[in-house]
């Protein structure tokens, strides 16, 4: 062992591993393209509702919105499979090193200014760094799934304390829940009422729920 090596039994060296990367990345671009689709899909039942009839240029548009939605799922899969496959984490006792696709980057110790665990299958650990002189804050993140992944977390909790980001309180999921059916299956007939009094109005209505749909679906 040369000068100023470390014993290897003091480095943590953490990857995924295919088979998870490949499934974080697929249900991250699930998650994703659902997202975008379910609001666009809600506003088009609301304004039927409403009596209008799309022309076929219309539906030509969606098509394509469509496609383009499901275009950048696939991009962002595949470029999420490969930067995450390429994805190590190297830990000693005094930095944290992460590498990928690109050139990697390490956070010291002692400039360690919060360390955050996310639950959730697609949770990890985020290590950030105090600002630098640019006001530059860097992040180190470790996803969960791998191998020595408890190992990790161990070594990391050893230098702060670990905050933890749970997912919301079940009240909160229960809520959000709701505003999706009530979105889905409820507001098309309330519509009608307000058909009856002014098309405006329920113009207004659309335009509210398919906000409220992108604040819930980007939120879950």
């Amino acid at each position: 062992m040369g000068p100023g090596q470390r014993p290897s039994e003091d480095v943590i060296r953490y990857r995924l591993g295919d088979a998870e990367a490949t499934r974080r990345a697929r249900w991250g671009s699930i998650v994703g393209a659902s997202s975008s689709l379910a609001p666009i899909a809600l506003a088009i039942v609301l304004l039927r509702r409403l009596g209008w009839a799309p022309t076929a240029g219309f539906w030509a548009v969606a098509a394509c919105l469509v496609a383009l939605v499901v275009t950048r799922a696939s991009a962002g899969y595949s470029s999420a499979r490969r930067k995450l496959g390429a994805l190590v984490v190297t830990l000693s006792e005094d930095d944290i090193h992460v590498a990928s696709t690109r050139d990697g980057y390490a956070i010291l110790r002692a400039r360690v200014a919060r360390i955050v665990e996310i639950d959730g299958s697609l949770g990890g650990l985020r290590v950030e760094s105090y600002p630098d002189a640019r006001g530059v804050v860097f992040e180190a993140r470790v996803p969960r799934g791998g191998k020595g992944y408890a190992e990790v977390r161990a070594r990391l909790e050893s230098w702060r304390t670990i905050e933890r980001r749970g997912r919301r309180a079940p009240r909160v999921r229960v809520a959000l829940g709701a505003v999706v059916v009530a979105g889905i299956f409820f507001v098309p007939f309330l519509l009608d009422d307000f058909v009856a009094h002014s098309k405006l109005v329920a113009a207004a209505l659309v335009a509210a729920m398919w906000l409220v749909m992108r604040v819930v679906t980007r939120g879950r």
